[in-house]
């Protein structure tokens, strides 16, 4: 199997999964430290962004966000974040349940 067609299968599985939910993903960003400044307040207009912090570890930035569906965020990560200044590098992790978000718990 090659690369393309595995990237195919995943992006089924994922649509099939979260085709009717909201998808929640924290977004890691590492970017090139003279463009951090720029690259929060550019990350922070969009409108699907929920939180941006600035953090220590292997990442610079986390991103909230949170998308209609999965292939939403896919566009949003491919053509739009990862396109601003300075980012060098994105990891993506998908909410798969929410037990406490903003003060307020889930059963």
């Amino acid at each position: 199997m090659n690369a393309q067609v595995i990237i195919m299968e995943d992006d089924s599985i994922m649509n099939a999964y979260y085709d009717r939910q909201i998808v929640t993903a924290l977004i890691g960003v590492k970017v090139d430290t003279k463009n951090i400044e720029s690259f929060a307040k550019e990350a922070v207009e969009f409108t699907n962004v929920e939180d941006v912090f600035l953090v220590t570890g292997e990442y610079d930035i986390i991103v909230k966000v949170k998308f209609p569906s999965y292939g939403e965020l896919k566009e949003f990560i491919l053509n739009k974040l990862s396109k601003l200044d300075g980012v060098l590098k994105t990891e993506t992790m998908m909410v798969v349940n929410t037990y406490k978000e903003r003060g307020i718990k889930f059963e």
